[in-house]
């Protein structure tokens, strides 16, 4: 094979398979062996999503769909991917993916150089080594030195979805760098996003769960005849685009937002240069972009005199099902309106794509999947990698029916329960607080609030991985309800059991006599208001009880 590597002949692509075994895998291995694999395992979570999208772009393209819905479950009932279609697909594309080629080397630019034909080291590559701070890494300067082909190919992948905003090397040929260096213009699209990937119990279901097909193109637009990854299109120039609309999903799955050249053979790559490249404002692309949930953006929408809906990013500090309003199709999108009089939220368009399955009758609404929520949390102007998320949450997919909106709904309803009640808790806790002296918003009831969400964290994961289109309703919800109203009682009792002397004789506040009594007498009387239905008679308590 020469000096070369190509990412459809060699393995690089790490996967998990059924027994538990980590492994690497060539494009097409991945797609034949993928009933046998769990998931995709790269070196960080983000990488996960960059290499799976990527997957999905050379799919889209090797089958030319899915059309529709019944194009779509004939695929689904195959029980395998057609790798015949993937082969000839490979066997036409197959130039354009060696890292080392000549001409057109995978997601670089041929050539690529600076002024003074500087290299940068591998760090500037790499997510989990930041730059500058050698003590919060597990890799050693020498280990980077010299990179294995396969990791260089997955760092690159990941480069051009999630690398950090900053200055980059100027590149002979951009006419916007300046002094030889590549001003700003964002991060890497991916780096955009709060990450929303279905999964099934197999990489083949979450490839085909994540395979929209072109008639939904109402909700995301994906497949067109211009819809074209880069080993479709001409080999990129150094300088990028800074006004080149996205014409598709599968444009975005591969957008290249960095001009890049590794240095090195397949004996190993020891440098990089890395450049800006294609410039992409992140408004308004929920047609295009299904991987994310978007929110309505007011001051956005104000100054560009349009509704303006901006990719909504995970946050490091709260858990994915508090946002699960935000991200189901049933209860945010087309169907809800905020007080602007456009929808607060738009779900991910993947996940509308699942509820139309559903709802036409081409996924079995008992099937149960799981929505991992993948980013980052960028540190100062975006420059470097802060915190990177990977969360999940199991759902039945009768969840995200728009048509029939109740069971997610429900969800949606539960987390409002628990954030009434930890608004009561914190209310208690800062009474208790300030009857011993301190001053308001002490941050006392900022760590009790922390601590239920906490200790309702995995109740309400195996609680919503029950529901299905069989539960009772009114029932599930009083269960729940009562979760929440013990896991309040029992930390309103640690408050209570550490409260000082001062705070149970008191102190007037705003003209208000506050003490341990009075605080305990507001706090249930807004437990009862918040969690009325803890009295319901509930005939079978068992999957309360498991939880226990």
């Amino acid at each position: 094979m020469g000096e070369g590597f190509n990412l459809l002949h060699e393995p690089w692509v790490p996967v998990l398979d059924l027994r538990g075994r980590e492994r690497q895998l060539s494009v097409p291995e991945v797609f034949e062996q993928a009933p046998g694999v769990v998931s995709i395992a790269g070196d960080v979570p983000t990488q996960d999503f960059a290499i799976l999208r990527l997957l999905l772009a050379f799919l889209h393209r090797a089958l030319e769909g899915p059309e529709d819905g019944e194009d779509w479950e004939e695929l689904w009932s195959a029980g395998a991917l057609p790798t015949d279609r993937i082969a000839r697909y490979a066997e036409r594309v197959e130039n354009r993916f060696d890292l080392f080629d000549e001409s057109a080397p995978f997601f670089q630019v041929p050539g690529l150089r600076t002024e003074k034909d500087e290299v940068s080291g591998l760090d500037r590559l790499v997510a989990d080594v930041p730059n500058g701070e050698p003590l919060f890494t597990t890799r050693s300067a020498a280990s980077l030195a010299c990179m294995e082909p396969a990791e260089a190919g997955r760092w690159l992948v990941h480069a051009h979805a999630f690398d950090p905003s900053g200055i980059k090397s100027g590149v002979v040929g951009d006419h916007n760098a300046k002094r030889g260096k590549s001003y700003p213009i964002g991060t890497g699209w991916s780096g955009w996003l709060g990450g929303v990937v279905p999964q099934g119990s197999n990489l083949r279901e979450t490839l085909l769960l994540n395979l929209i097909g072109r008639e939904f193109g109402t909700y995301v637009r994906i497949g067109g005849q211009e819809d074209l990854p880069p080993w479709e299109r001409e080999v990129d120039k150094p300088a990028g685009a800074e006004d080149r609309p996205p014409r598709g999903a599968i444009d975005l799955y591969t957008w290249q937002t960095r001009r890049v050249r590794l240095v090195g053979n397949r004996s190993g790559v020891t440098g990089v240069v890395l450049s800006n490249g294609d410039r992409i404002p992140p408004r308004n692309l929920h047609r295009l972009e299904p991987h994310s949930v978007w929110r309505y953006s007011e001051p956005q929408s104000k100054s560009f005199k349009e509704p303006v809906y901006m990719p909504q990013s995970h946050d490091p500090a709260r858990s994915v099902w508090r946002g699960i309003g935000a991200m189901l199709p049933s209860t945010a999108g087309r169907y809800t309106a905020g007080k602007s009089g456009q929808p607060k939220h738009i779900a991910p368009g993947v996940l509308q794509w699942i509820a139309h399955l559903v709802a036409q009758g081409h996924l079995d609404e008992e099937f149960r999947a799981r929505v991992r929520a993948i980013g980052v949390e960028y540190g100062s102007q975006s420059s470097t990698y802060a915190e990177i998320v990977d969360d999940s949450i199991p759902v039945a997919v009768a969840l995200l029916r728009h048509d029939d909106p109740a069971l997610g709904q429900l969800a949606e309803q539960a987390v409002s329960d628990a954030d009434g009640a930890a608004g009561a808790l914190w209310i208690f806790a800062e009474n208790l607080a300030q009857a011993a002296g301190a001053e308001a918003r002490s941050g006392a009831g900022d760590e009790a609030r922390e601590q239920l969400y906490a200790a309702l964290d995995a109740p309400y994961r195996a609680w919503l991985a029950r529901l299905d289109t069989g539960s009772d309703l009114p029932e599930a919800r009083a269960i729940w309800q009562r979760w929440v109203h013990r896991a309040c009682l029992q930390l309103a009792g640690e408050l209570l059991a550490t409260a000082s002397p001062a705070a149970w004789t008191g102190r007037t506040i705003n003209d208000r006599l506050v003490n341990v009594p009075l605080a305990e007498v507001w706090f249930r009387a807004a437990l009862r208001t918040k969690l009325a239905l803890v009295h319901a008679h509930i005939p079978d308590e068992s999957a309360l009880q498991e939880e226990r």
